[in-house]
């Protein structure tokens, strides 16, 4: 003889409670999203991609899908934007209300957010990483093969290069989610913890099980902001090192979680709201 747990009636109950439980949920959000005070648009901003050969008007679409991701991450709910004029200008228009802090704001916009692991061709571990003194040194070997990118923070004179394979092993669009953390050994110095997600991962664990003591460089907007040898094999995660305040780290991992823009955007205006 079969036995049920439960009679239909139980079930019917149970699932009307669950009804109403999902119903007040949904009309407690509602009313919150209602509740939410909207701050006035007092602050206008006119940011601008800069010029060259891609189609432009794909390229502002992506731009404000990609700024309509970060002002959500950075908790302003309120604004309004869309491209001034033409398409090809590049240009779009950007009103906000009043933040904390308008320099900080304009920085997390703005930055590229391109992220890639990328071989550097170098002799191996225990040998040190093959830096290069001047660029036109680093240009001069590269003949060989490879690119040359700048290495690390330094400018002018102290300025050092690395020459990287052309291809990456992986870019921001295998990012699964970053997040800021802190620094092993030292809680004023922060981190950026990664994950991949599954093809990425596989490429970078096929990658560094055939490749220890190999370096592979960590960069960020076409600069290489650290490098590391291959101890063994690398599967879904890594992290970004590079001595990064609590916020300067926090608004990194929003960015590289937003998507990279298409092209480099500045800002081209500022004022009031009119």
């Amino acid at each position: 003889m079969l036995r049920f747990c439960n009679g239909w009636g139980d079930v019917l109950r149970q699932r009307s409670i669950a009804g109403i439980v999902i119903l007040l949920v949904v009309a407690t959000g509602l009313a919150c999203s209602v509740l939410r005070p909207k701050k006035p648009l007092t602050w206008h901003l006119t940011l601008k991609l800069d010029d060259g050969q891609y189609d432009h008007e794909a390229a502002v679409k992506l731009t404000i899908n990609v700024l309509k991701t970060r002002l959500n991450a950075a908790g302003v709910y309120n604004f309004e934007i869309q491209p001034q004029g033409d398409a090809a200008s590049g240009k779009i228009d950007l009103k906000l209300p009043e933040v904390v802090d308008r320099e900080r704001l304009k920085q997390f916009l703005t930055a590229g957010g391109k992220l890639e692991l990328t071989p550097v061709i170098s002799p191996l571990n225990p040998s040190p990483v093959q830096t290069y003194q001047t660029q036109g040194e680093a240009i001069e070997a590269s003949k060989k093969g490879g690119r040359v990118v700048a290495y690390g923070p330094r400018q002018g004179a102290n300025q050092q290069f690395v020459i990287l394979e052309n291809a990456p092993i992986v870019t921001g669009q295998d990012l699964r989610s970053a997040s800021a953390v802190p620094s092993k050994g030292n809680e004023d110095e922060y981190s950026i913890a990664f994950t991949l997600r599954n093809e990425g991962a596989t490429r970078l664990r096929d990658w560094t099980k055939s490749h220890i003591n190999s370096y592979l460089a960590v960069v960020l907007n076409d600069i290489v902001v650290s490098v590391a040898y291959i101890r063994g094999e690398i599967f879904d995660s890594g992290e970004i090192t590079g001595r990064y305040s609590k916020s300067s780290a926090e608004d990194l991992a929003r960015v590289l979680n937003s998507g990279a823009l298409p092209a480099q955007l500045r800002i081209a205006g500022e004022g009031a709201v009119k």
